[in-house]
């Protein structure tokens, strides 16, 4: 349950890298999320509840191809829909755009991504080895102009 998602600021910076270094084996700096937040101003979201931010969405976009390039809540706040609240935020916003696909990759290991990916109607396309530096990739597409079931 969220109060409302909007677009990151500079100020929202220190909360959404607490959530991404308790998220992540390994994070992003903050300095590289910074840059996102400038890079991507339309498609990094965060989520909140009582003013806090309690998760985020960071894409990139351009011509016809969205990439999901980061998205954690909170480890208290997980399994409450947030995710799923950001992701199809993140798809009106990408469909207004005119996107019409959106890609991301996961962690081999990282079944319970895996299987909230596919549940939102994302496809297995392929392995990317050594996408991690210590593991490979799973890349996943969905075309953005359907709807999130």
């Amino acid at each position: 349950l969220v109060d409302m998602i909007r677009k990151a600021t500079i100020e929202d910076l220190n909360e959404v890298h607490g959530i991404e270094s308790v998220s992540f084996k390994d994070p992003y700096p903050r300095g590289f999320l910074k840059a996102l937040f400038q890079i991507y101003p339309e498609t990094s979201l965060v989520a909140m509840r009582d003013e806090q931010v309690i998760g985020y969405i960071i894409a990139s976009s351009d011509r016809d191809d969205g990439h999901l390039i980061s998205i954690a809540v909170h480890p208290r706040e997980r399994r409450q829909k947030v995710g799923e609240a950001l992701i199809k935020k993140l798809l009106a916003i990408l469909h207004k755009q005119k996107i019409t696909l959106l890609r991301l990759e996961v962690r081999k290991s990282n079944e319970i991504a895996q299987i909230f990916y596919k549940k939102l109607g994302f496809e297995f396309s392929h392995v990317i080895p050594q996408y991690y530096y210590d593991e490979d990739g799973w890349a996943f597409y969905k075309t953005v102009d359907k709807a999130v079931r």
